[in-house]
């Protein structure tokens, strides 16, 4: 087998038992959905006149405009913890195992990672799911949810690194979570409940630069308008720059912890 093929066989291997540990205990996904059902049941009830102001464009449903918001938190708090699971293998010896193992150093790692993209399809297709039950719609249809659900895939992946990397330089669970929770202003900055139009100066000078709003944005037109390639194209390449940055720093974190 090619180093590839085999960097892939163990890679899978891994995978399978990240995702095994996350499904084997029922409180993970529900304590993951929980808050943002909250937010969208109740904030798509208390502020569904908001969308007649003038940022708004005119009307339409809060509910559609509030929901991709939903699916970011959904995932953004699916993978704020992940980083932990590395500690715990640290601190049993399970890490220190696969050290010495033969198998590629890094596949410890993508056999961590890699399991979120489908981890955060299925938590954000829950929140998409139940949107379309209480009567938001998908303008751009299957297709479309489909790609909202990519493109939330693709974040989770991402913003992974946020936990990874403090794991893995502080190799303490209390200060991973809570140094990845520091990222939460992010979120609620961000344009999952109101236009940057509508946003205090300093505000709109911030989103600029937030992936997430990129991210909620492009969701957001294919929720409700339709194929805008241009936000797109800018979720993704906000993506691509975050993921290079964040997972670069975490293998090289992990290469350095496993040394």
């Amino acid at each position: 087998m090619t180093a590839l093929a085999d960097f892939i066989y163990e890679t899978r291997w891994l995978g399978l038992r990240t995702w095994r540990r996350f499904y084997r205990v029922p409180a993970n996904p529900v304590s993951i959905l929980l808050f943002p059902l909250i937010q969208l049941f109740v904030f798509s009830q208390l502020f569904k006149d908001i969308v007649s102001l003038p940022g708004f464009g005119g009307g339409g449903s809060y509910l559609a405009y509030l929901a991709p918001g939903q699916i970011a938190f959904t995932i953004f708090f699916a993978v704020a913890w992940v980083g932990g699971n590395i500690l715990v293998d640290l601190r049993n010896g399970y890490l220190d195992k696969l050290r010495v193992a033969p198998i590629n150093r890094y596949a410890v790692l993508a056999g961590e990672i890699v399991p979120l993209f489908l981890e955060a399809i299925i938590m954000g297709g829950a929140i998409l799911a139940l949107s379309v039950v209480m009567g938001a719609r998908v303008a751009t249809g299957l297709p479309g949810a489909a790609l909202i659900l990519v493109l939330g895939g693709l974040f989770g992946v991402v913003w992974s690194g946020t936990s990874f990397l403090p794991a893995l330089l502080t190799k303490n669970e209390q200060a991973t979570g809570t140094l990845a929770m520091l990222f939460m202003p992010l979120a609620f900055m961000s344009t999952a409940f109101v236009p940057v139009s509508l946003m205090p100066e300093w505000l709109q000078v911030v989103n600029i630069w937030n992936p997430i709003s990129h991210l909620i944005e492009a969701m957001r037109a294919l929720m409700i308008d339709g194929y805008d390639w241009a936000l797109i194209g800018k979720s993704l390449l906000s993506l691509a720059v975050l993921g290079a940055l964040l997972h670069g720093a975490s293998f090289w974190a992990f290469r350095r912890l496993t040394a």
